[in-house]
């Protein structure tokens, strides 16, 4: 499926502030005035994998799902995918292109949550995009499945929407912990990443490690590894619960830590130099 954007793709890029690469984030600033603009202060190394996620007794679906990430890989189309939203390359043009997918086995419904860029967010013109979005269109096209399009959702309300029937595949950047996989089944891994502190540019407030938000508001999207790092915290007694603030999406976090109402965000890398960049 090849995209109309409606701009240049450069100007797109600058516009939806589409992340450098990873090995970069530490150091990366906003508008660096204080004014609106976020940084990322460090990283929490976690060593988490992101998983696409099917109902446990769905095994077709999920053995089509990691056939079709395999020839995604294996024809380039990942790898494409990979430099135009995590590295701010070229558009990755039709991802179904070439892909001999039929609708023999029935339809694959997708679920995510958008507001987490460069995974899933929505354009300027209302379109939902993201290396998850493409990916998973690329992956079904790869499969005997017929794609049926993705429904959104908050992000903890994914699982239980799965689980209900309402979807049959979760692409939102899911960590793959032990919880969830009692939940729901995993595909193989097609991402690896780390936790970033987000704090407002030019701020005071300058934390080079996880002692330095001693007495700090934190905030994390719910239901994210994001907020199971600020419970590590409250755990290790470095900030109380009364501390600890949770959102709907990231977009809503983030806009709370730049107008001043918390001092701190924990958030996936790639997202975090996304929100960094913009």
């Amino acid at each position: 499926m090849t995209r109309s954007y409606g701009l240049d793709r450069r100007a797109y890029l600058k516009t939806v502030g589409v992340a450098g690469t990873t090995a970069a984030v530490a150091g990366c600033t906003g508008n660096g005035d204080g004014d609106g603009g976020v940084e990322v202060a460090f990283e929490i190394e976690t060593g988490e994998e992101y998983g696409l996620g099917v109902r446990e007794d769905d095994g077709g679906r999920l053995e089509a799902v990691n056939s079709g990430l395999s020839a995604a890989r294996e024809d380039g189309i990942y790898d494409a995918l990979y430099e135009e939203y995590i590295e701010s390359g070229e558009d990755a043009g039709d991802v179904t292109e070439g892909a001999d997918g039929g609708t023999d086995a029935g339809t694959i419904v997708a679920g995510t949550a958008p507001g987490f860029p460069p995974f899933e967010f929505e354009n300027g013109d209302g379109e939902l995009v993201g290396f998850d979005v493409e990916l998973t269109e690329a992956i079904v096209a790869r499969t005997d499945y017929e794609f049926g399009g993705f429904e959104t959702f908050e992000f903890d309300s994914l699982i239980p929407a799965l689980q209900d029937g309402n979807i049959d595949l979760v692409a939102a950047a899911v960590t793959v912990t032990e919880d969830r996989d009692e939940q729901i089944d995993f595909s193989d891994p097609y991402y690896e990443a780390n936790q970033a502190v987000l704090v407002r540019s030019g701020a005071d407030f300058d934390p080079s490690g996880r002692e330095d938000l001693e007495g700090s508001v934190v905030g994390a999207q719910s239901g994210t590894t994001g907020e199971g790092e600020v419970d590590k915290l409250i755990d290790d007694g470095i900030i109380s619960e009364g501390d600890k603030r949770t959102y709907d999406n990231y977009e809503l976090a983030v806009t709370d830590l730049e107008n001043g109402n918390i001092d701190a965000v924990i958030i996936d890398v790639p997202a975090a130099a996304d929100f960094a960049e913009r």
